[in-house]
């Protein structure tokens, strides 16, 4: 019994339990009284977390569970891309692990438990660092240590499950510095540091910046070998480094592929007033504006402010460490506002959302400062009290007056904050008994931080876990459908949950996701008429041309006779197809309907070497889809082709004599206004229409004969829209209705006709000579192709990046880049026998450093540990 009763005590009611268990519940409360799966029918899915992260970890589960060099590379990933480099970013927490044990269905329960298990593990390791610097005692280790996961950082950033691993073992990293720096020990800095880097480098490397200036600190405090303490910790932190490797490396080329070169001017200018930074003391100080561009989330209970006070006030620290410890709280504050630090901070570029990302780092700090100079029994001088409870109303009085600038104010929070801070001040204004200060302290502590919690996550809303299921099923439903074809194809879309679908639903698409997105393949999606930004890619105007040379086998559509429900596929269209009218049906069900393309391309085949001299221009997307096919096919016949406008007619607006770039602005402001553009095809071929990139498609409706033309959300560039096929003889009338504005600029609107007969013959020739693969994976192909004089080059639809190594016919030969994105081989006439790996850059040096990082920890381990037996002897 007395053993269970110590069991007992340290899983649930010790201490650290305590810093576990309370942001466990907490959160899992919170969760459940807003009627999350498990426990209701909304979801933990919003932002980021259900439009991007989900679907990695879906292709997580994949990638362990059904084809591992996905960890490599993968064609869900666009078109194909490197994956090394997102696995480093998203998908290095070892938590994901319990995801395989989940089915996709259920995610969001499964990111709902995890979720909670990080907030409490966070508190734990907090926790851990308290007691094991003997920094508190007793309770008020779980009393300083629950603000970390509570926090304002934690909270707002709780749907961004791939950082809080990093701010998990921020602790454990402080920890292990303290034993080299005290101990000489460094084995456990070197394992963790690596460690923390691997769980995410971008949000390790802030904290890289940080334990810089931690250790310069403490060497203020250090009196002798400060020259050893320093070269051991250089060193340590080199090795730190060389464990994570393997990984860092080829993370840190794929960025310089993409988001590198992406330019931020550097000036020396504030981004926002420090003084705003008050509010954020305020509970529920978050919503979804300050997602966006907000400022830098700190909110910890008053009981930290006023410890931090203490730490300064105390008469037990130098001069020199409490400066020390000042100017770092300086460089943290000021880097929340001052634009050089801000970009330093965050690696050199604005983030895009969830600003000030290291702002967990300065909440960090303030509790380890709170927690090294609070005492129980402190009792601050009168002029302390004073001081502080003046900066509480001044506070308050600063944000009583901001209230109308920041939306998530309210004079209720305010008061509460008052209230709290007050009542927390008050428990020091005179002698009170020891467990009843810790009594109330921890009711105080723990409201404050249950406040900002509900008051904060209020402010947003979440995916209905129906709506989320509905879209899984389906895009599962329909893969189910062509699962039994095993030859390599690519998978298009008329509708989507999100950008990531084929990780979700594991096939390859079109369309990707992701921060580290090269730059050369938006710039390329752009070109054929494809929605892009900096970030993502989404293949959903897709023309016949395209569709077969892009080797889309098949077209998962929308089943137009399902109910209109909440995430079913009629409520997720993002395109618009009829030119697939002509393709055959080959499955469906209640939701969604499969077509296969029977032009469809394979992933390599025998062309002309004319497409290697290629040049694409900007914003013209139906010549730059000629021009290709042209120079595939070696032919000089036009595929596409301009065609006119019968007749315009503006209704409450100005008729425009030539529609191109024109500009129509509605007569009467008060009353609905739209632009009639009519055409009648001669042949029963597709007709396209293109769409420049300053006609938002938020500013107005596109209508084909009354019907909305769905389209995906927004476009930086000229798109291409499907409008008719097989209507010969048929009048079009094509409608521009405008929504809120007053006036339409219209960009590149233009009308386009695919010839038919010349696609096929076009197609056929390219039929003639493909590459039949015999062994394939997600990084090799393998197969045999014939070239002839006229087809001399292998052409693939795989995306030229470093890391593809060509052998044709067991020789290493050179690719080429064709069409200013794709992997293409020249070779002479004849059968050929042609394989593709692909193995990220870096990888090797990286593998090689990691490895050497390992031989150098599991040396300086043996050596310590021999001379450590030899003192014993000698002892």
């Amino acid at each position: 019994m007395l053993t269970f009763k110590k069991f007992l005590f340290k899983t649930c009611l010790s201490p650290l339990a305590l810093s576990f268990w309370i942001p466990v519940l907490m959160t899992l409360f919170y969760f459940a009284s807003r009627g999350m799966a498990p426990f209701g029918n909304s979801s933990i899915l919003t932002v980021d977390l259900g439009q991007q992260y989900i679907d990695q970890f879906a292709l997580f589960k994949n990638t362990v569970m059904n084809h591992p060099g996905s960890f490599f590379y993968s064609f869900s990933s666009g078109l194909g891309g490197d994956m090394i480099g997102e696995f480093a970013y998203y998908l290095m927490s070892p938590l994901n692990f319990i995801f395989l044990f989940v089915p996709n269905l259920l995610l969001p329960v499964g990111i709902l438990f995890v979720l909670v298990l990080k907030f409490g593990l966070a508190g734990l390791t907090m926790a851990f660092l308290i007691k094991k610097l003997d920094l508190q005692r007793g309770y008020y280790i779980t009393l300083f240590a629950i603000n970390y996961p509570l926090c304002g950082w934690f909270v707002a950033n709780n749907l961004n499950l791939l950082w809080l691993d990093t701010a998990i073992l921020l602790p454990l990293v402080v920890w292990a510095l303290e034993r080299l720096i005290t101990q000489n020990k460094p084995l456990p800095y070197r394992l963790l540091l690596g460690l923390t880097i691997l769980s995410n480098y971008y949000i390790a490397f802030m904290v890289a910046l940080f334990i810089g200036l931690y250790f310069i600190w403490r060497l203020l405090s250090l009196t002798q070998k400060r020259w050893q303490t320093t070269l051991q910790f250089a060193w340590s932190s080199l090795i730190g480094g060389l464990l994570s490797a393997v990984v860092v490396l080829p993370a840190y080329y794929q960025l310089g592929l993409g988001k590198t070169q992406y330019n931020t001017p550097w000036t020396w200018r504030f981004d926002n007033n420090p003084l705003d930074l008050l509010v954020k003391l305020i509970p529920g100080s978050f919503n979804f504006d300050q997602m966006q561009t907000g400022l830098a989330n700190i909110f910890v209970a008053f009981l930290i402010l006023l410890a931090v006070v203490a730490f300064f006030v105390a008469k037990n620290f130098s001069w020199r460490v409490k400066i020390g410890a000042g100017l770092i709280l300086a460089i943290l504050i000021l880097a929340t506002t001052w634009a050089p630090l801000t970009l330093i901070f965050h690696g050199g570029q604005y983030p895009v959302w969830y600003p000030y990302r290291f702002s967990f780092i300065l909440v960090f700090f303030a509790i380890y400062l709170g927690a090294l100079g609070f005492k129980p029994n402190w009792q601050p001088h009168a002029i302390t009290l004073l001081a502080v409870f003046t900066g509480i109303i001044a506070i308050a009085i600063f944000a009583s007056l901001q209230v109308k600038t920041f939306p998530f104010l309210n004079r209720d929070l305010i008061l509460l904050f008052m209230f709290l801070s007050a009542a927390t001040l008050a428990c020091f204004i005179g002698p009170m008994p020891a467990k009843l200060r810790l009594a109330v302290l921890s009711l105080i502590t723990i409201m404050s931080l249950n406040t900002n919690l509900s008051a904060s996550l209020n402010n947003f809303s979440y995916i209905n876990n129906d709506e989320y299921q509905r879209t899984v099923q389906s895009l599962t439903d329909g893969v189910d459908i062509i699962d039994s074809d095993t030859s390599w194809y690519r998978v298009a879309q008329t509708f989507q949950r999100t950008r990531g679908d084929s990780m979700m639903a594991d096939f390859y698409g079109g369309s990707h996701f992701s921060s580290l997105l090269p730059k050369n393949t938006t710039e390329f999606f752009a070109k054929i008429g494809q929605p892009e930004g900096d970030n993502y890619v989404v293949y959903s105007n897709g023309t016949q041309w395209t569709d077969d040379w892009l080797g889309c086998k098949y077209l998962l559509t929308a089943n137009p006779n399902q109910p209109h429900l909440p995430g079913a596929p009629t409520s997720h269209l993002i395109g618009y197809r009829p030119d697939v009218s002509s393709d055959q049906l080959v499955g469906q069900s209640d939701t969604v309907k499969v077509y296969e393309n029977p032009n469809a391309l394979p992933v390599g085949f025998a062309a002309s070497n004319q497409i290697l001299k290629t040049q694409l221009f900007d914003d013209s997307p139906m010549q730059n889809q000629d021009q290709i096919f042209q120079k595939l096919t070696g032919e000089s016949t036009n595929l596409i082709s301009a065609t006119n406008f019968d007749s315009a007619q503006g209704h409450n607006l100005n008729t425009p004599i030539t529609v191109t770039d024109a500009t129509v602005t509605r007569i009467d402001p008060s009353q609905p206004a739209s632009l009639d553009l009519t055409f009648t095809p001669t042949t029963d071929d597709p007709y396209y229409l293109t769409i420049g990139g300053n006609l938002k498609i938020d500013q107005f409706d596109i209508l084909i004969n009354g019907h909305v033309v769905p389209q995906f959300s927004s476009y930086r560039h000229t798109i291409v829209v499907n409008l008719a096929n097989r209507a010969k003889n048929q009048p079009q009338t094509l409608t521009l209705r405008l929504r809120d504005t007053q006036s339409l600029n219209l960009s590149n609107v233009a009308l386009y006709h695919l010839n038919e007969n010349v696609l096929n013959q076009g197609v056929n020739q390219l039929k003639a000579h493909t590459w039949q693969i015999k062994e394939r994976s997600e990084r090799r192909l393998s197969g045999t192709v014939t070239t002839t004089k006229e087809q001399s080059l292998i052409m693939t639809t795989i995306p030229s990046v470093p890391g593809w190594k060509a052998r044709l016919d067991g020789k290493v030969v050179k690719t080429k880049l064709a069409a200013g994105y794709f992997l293409a081989i020249p070779a002479k006439p004849g059968q050929h026998q042609l394989t593709l790996s692909y193995t990220p850059p870096l990888f090797w040096p990286g593998l090689a450093a990691t490895s050497l990082g390992l031989v150098i920890c599991a040396t300086g381990w043996g050596y310590r540990r021999a001379q450590r037996a030899k003192s014993l002897q000698e002892g």
